[in-house]
């Protein structure tokens, strides 16, 4: 958080999830993994908020792995937010089944729903001019299954695969 009398706040390690950020749900949900601006890349299927690595009780390696697939992530979504040169390429792999990041990020899905059902929330450019709300899985073109239908954030469902643990947000 910026400060007046801390001019280099923005090269310090964040500060941690408040607790108003943080799943409170009762009972125990599938989690997403997608990138919220938080080391944590895991949230709740159904609030939307930061699912507690702790909760679900993963290994150090699979914390690693997480750790290092969410900079991967980073790199492409930021250089596709930045809308310069590389947003187009950036889109392509964040966007394509077969990318480094979405084979890595669903390998992590995989592992995770030992524990507890993981999805990987996949990349969509909803600002596109052509962009059209999902109506079957990107990967398989399967059907897409509600959940949580009303109980997302704004009212929203969520839409999965489970055949590819992908999912996407519904309208």
């Amino acid at each position: 958080m910026q400060t007046e009398n801390d001019p280099y706040w923005k090269l310090r390690p964040p500060p941690p999830t408040p607790n108003d950020e943080i799943c409170a749900c009762a009972s125990v949900t599938p989690v997403l993994l997608q990138p919220h601006l938080s080391p944590n890349p895991l949230s709740c299927a159904r609030c939307n908020l930061e699912a507690p690595p702790e909760r679900i009780g993963f290994d150090e390696a699979v914390a690693d792995e997480l750790a290092y697939w969410l900079q991967l992530h980073n790199s492409f979504y930021f250089l596709w937010l930045d809308s310069g040169d590389f947003e187009e390429w950036a889109k392509m792999h964040l966007s394509d089944p077969l990318s480094v990041v979405n084979s890595l990020g669903l390998e992590l899905a995989s592992k995770i729903s030992k524990l507890c059902r993981c999805y990987l929330w996949w990349f969509q450019d909803e600002g596109a001019d052509d962009w059209v709300p999902a109506t079957m899985c990107p990967r398989c073109a399967g059907t897409l299954d509600v959940r949580f239908k009303g109980e997302r954030p704004q009212g929203g469902t969520l839409l999965v695969c489970e055949h590819c643990s992908v999912a996407l947000a519904g309208y």
